[in-house]
């Protein structure tokens, strides 16, 4: 690859695995100043990218707080839907491929225990409707050269970075906890970053095109997650399943957001996801090195 590659959220944790990949290539990798790239402000945005002029853009920023988004829905709105609509409309006019990073929360009004790309997206939150809206806006803006990737419950980051419920889970584990509580009433899939960034690079050389769900195979709960980790870590304490209700929060969390693909299976020499536990069993190894 010798392509100018534009990363926005190039600090997050997919973006720092997708970064260093790249690293390893001849690709020119510009990731987005923060104090001149801000999504709270997407007047900036456009003339931003148009100066850069990449081929390539890769949209991993995001207001991922779904609480917020749920407290301050302009926020939300702002910067997920409105800053996506003006990086969408500079790839077009730069000429550049677009990945956009979506969300299985733009799913789960329905009540359903999964959903594939064919399903209709009926958000439960003001965040899965801002991620939606952002769908929107690339597919109208960028219509030939965009590729959506919708991700589930993405876990990642590893020691000391991962602040996330499997680190919460092992760092209580670590620590001597003798019993751990984890909601076992919504269900969910994990998408493991490694594995997402690596079908990332795949796809850039690929120039793929279209909506797919990229998530290990499996529907499951946060409980669930928890009684791997404790599997995979010899935990001998109690893990005990409890009702979202003990947990009250701003933003309403649908029954399921699984998620599942018809179609990447038919993508050549891609990378797919496996069985959630054993994606997860690859990540929990990356804590025992």
């Amino acid at each position: 690859m010798s392509d100018k590659i534009f990363i926005t959220g190039g600090t997050g944790m997919l973006g720092v695995y997708v970064a260093n990949a790249l690293s390893d290539t001849h690709c020119q990798i510009v990731v987005a100043d923060r104090h001149r790239f801000d999504l709270s402000n997407p007047k900036c945005i456009y003339s931003f990218i148009r100066e850069e002029r990449p081929n390539v853009i890769l949209h991993f920023a995001a207001e991922t707080d779904v609480d917020l988004c749920e407290r301050e829905p302009a926020r939300a709105g702002i910067c997920n839907h409105l800053a996506t609509e003006q990086i969408a409309k500079a790839a077009e006019a730069c000429g550049a491929w677009l990945l956009y990073i979506s969300s299985s929360n733009v799913f789960g009004a329905e009540g359903k225990i999964s959903y594939n790309e064919l399903d209709i997206p009926i958000p439960t939150n003001y965040y899965g409707r801002s991620k939606l809206n952002g769908e929107e806006a690339v597919k109208a803006n960028c219509p030939e050269r965009h590729l959506i990737l919708r991700a589930g419950w993405m876990i990642g980051g590893g020691p000391g970075k991962d602040h996330k419920f499997v680190g919460k889970i092992i760092q209580q584990i670590k620590n001597g906890a003798a019993e751990l509580k984890a909601v076992s009433d919504r269900l969910g899939s994990i998408t493991y970053a490694v594995q997402l960034s690596e079908f990332i690079l795949w796809a850039i050389n690929q120039r793929q095109t279209g909506t797919f769900h990229f998530a290990s195979n499996g529907t499951i709960s946060r409980f669930d997650i928890a009684r791997a980790i404790g599997d995979l870590l010899n935990y001998r304490g109690d893990i005990v399943p409890v009702q979202s209700s003990m947990f009250p929060l701003s933003a309403p969390r649908p029954f399921s957001e699984g998620i599942k693909s018809l179609y990447l299976s038919t993508l050549d020499e891609s990378i797919n996801p496996g069985y959630w536990k054993d994606d997860l069993a690859r990540y929990i190894a990356t804590f025992q090195g």
